[in-house]
């Protein structure tokens, strides 16, 4: 071999050993790292674990220097969650570590949305950006974007309080005034819905026998009743919204009923039931689709425009609709309602006693009022006829009202004695197919 190939064939086996040492270097501290990665992961959860957080920050800490951010997963970024929220909670009182420990807490919510798309994760930074007054809007409305309506009734109380209250104190509060009114509708709308996703957590959680759950939602509606009332205090305020609403309804039948039931409940909730904007949208609701809803919308309307019996065959069909519906009991109540208006006392009195629920003392109200009414006209003696007063003083205290109520109209004491009867005995009264106390 000439000089020349054998310096060559040294320099290439130089090259060659240099590459192998390297190979096994660059192994080696691949090993090393992912030592030290495994011994900080496991040494941060155990003191995790002891609740001691202050240590465990530190090895979390160096858990991600170690692996880097490449080489972590969800559940790390959740468990740093854990530590620094209790960290922040030990450290109240410290302004500047607190400071420090919600960047940090920010940079966790950011690492952890570049490695899942998780809708809670995701409502749960956002809230957490409003109950902190961050300024960053833009960011909270992306952040609410992608996870609200994922979530439905699915979020959290606190998800939908926050958002919420974000929509009133950062977007209407804040909006330039000509863009007010633009903004408001825009409340408005989400007002519906988050009342709709509030209430079928709500029912989820009382069809479970979830005492907790059921107090956070029913505390979140009226979390939403409060601010909403903050933008549509009236319904000067409320209507004129709703007017422009209604021209941009949307074409498909389906949808456009949806909408159109939406607003219709929101005007009997804010007590507009005798504005023409209500009557608008209940006339469109009954021509759309018939439903219960829509009928008991028109009874309202027609009441209120003082046709008794267009406003008791509005009611009865909404009443007949609902059958067993969740809406049974008020719709009852407003056909009975609507029966005593119109005179129709019997009736009235025969239907109010079929109400159950929260209206029921209202309802025992109108059986009350009915006797009243026609006291002089059913009996068929001056002492039966005044007898009635009684059987309406029944139901007057059935309604919680005055224990003495009618009484004053009532047979005598002269008036018992001569009719040979004595107190505490029964008598019926054949008017109303019902036994009172003489008393």
């Amino acid at each position: 071999m000439s000089k020349k190939g054998i310096i060559l064939s040294i320099f290439v086996g130089l090259l060659s050993f240099t590459a192998v040492n390297a190979q096994a270097d660059s192994a080696a501290t691949s090993a090393d790292s992912e030592a030290e990665c495994k011994k900080w992961r496991g040494l941060y959860f155990q003191y995790l674990k002891q609740k001691m957080y202050a240590d465990a920050a530190t090895m979390w800490g160096n858990a991600v220097n170690s692996c880097g951010e490449g080489n972590l997963d969800a559940k790390f970024y959740t468990n740093g969650r854990v530590i620094y929220s209790k960290l922040i909670r030990e450290n109240k009182g410290n302004d500047v570590r607190v400071k420090e420990l919600k960047d940090t807490m920010q940079w966790i919510y950011e690492s952890k949305m570049k490695l899942e798309d998780d809708p809670k994760w995701t409502a749960d930074y956002a809230s957490m950006l409003v109950a902190e007054k961050d300024e960053r809007h833009g960011k909270i409305d992306t952040l609410f974007a992608n996870s609200i309506h994922r979530l439905q009734e699915n979020a959290k109380s606190t998800h939908i309080k926050q958002y919420f209250k974000h929509l009133i104190i950062n977007k209407f509060n804040k909006a330039p005034q000509e863009e007010k009114e633009a903004v408001r509708s825009t409340v408005i709308e989400e007002y519906i819905v988050l009342s709709d996703y509030s209430g079928k957590a709500l029912k989820k959680a009382k069809e479970a026998n979830d005492e907790k759950n059921q107090k956070r939602y029913e505390g979140c509606q009226q979390f939403l009743d409060k601010y909403f009332l903050k933008i549509a205090k009236d319904c000067a305020v409320l209507t004129p919204v709703l007017d422009k609403k209604f021209e941009t309804l949307p074409e498909e039948k389906e949808a456009r009923v949806a909408e159109v039931n939406k607003f219709m409940a929101l005007l009997e909730k804010q007590k507009c039931t005798d504005s023409d904007t209500y009557e608008k949208y209940v006339r469109a609701s009954v021509e759309l689709d018939p439903t219960a809803a829509g009928y008991f919308g028109l009874g309202n309307v027609l009441s209120t425009k003082g046709d008794s019996k267009g406003a008791v065959d509005a009611f009865k069909k909404a009443r007949d609709m609902e059958a067993e519906g969740e809406n049974k009991d008020k719709y009852q109540f407003a056909y009975a309602t609507s029966l005593y208006k119109a005179g129709s006392y019997k009736s009235a009195f025969s239907e109010a006693k079929k109400v159950q629920g929260d209206d029921r003392p209202k309802a025992m109200e109108i059986c009350a009022g009915s006797i009243v009414k026609l006291a002089n006209s059913c009996g068929e003696s001056t002492f039966e006829r005044k007898a009635n007063y009684w059987l309406a003083n029944d139901y007057i205290k059935k309604a919680g009202g005055s224990s003495s109520k009618y009484l004053d109209s009532a047979p005598s004491d002269e008036e018992i004695f001569n009719e040979g009867k004595s107190k505490g005995a029964t008598i019926t009264l054949s008017c109303w197919g019902e036994s009172t106390t003489i008393r």
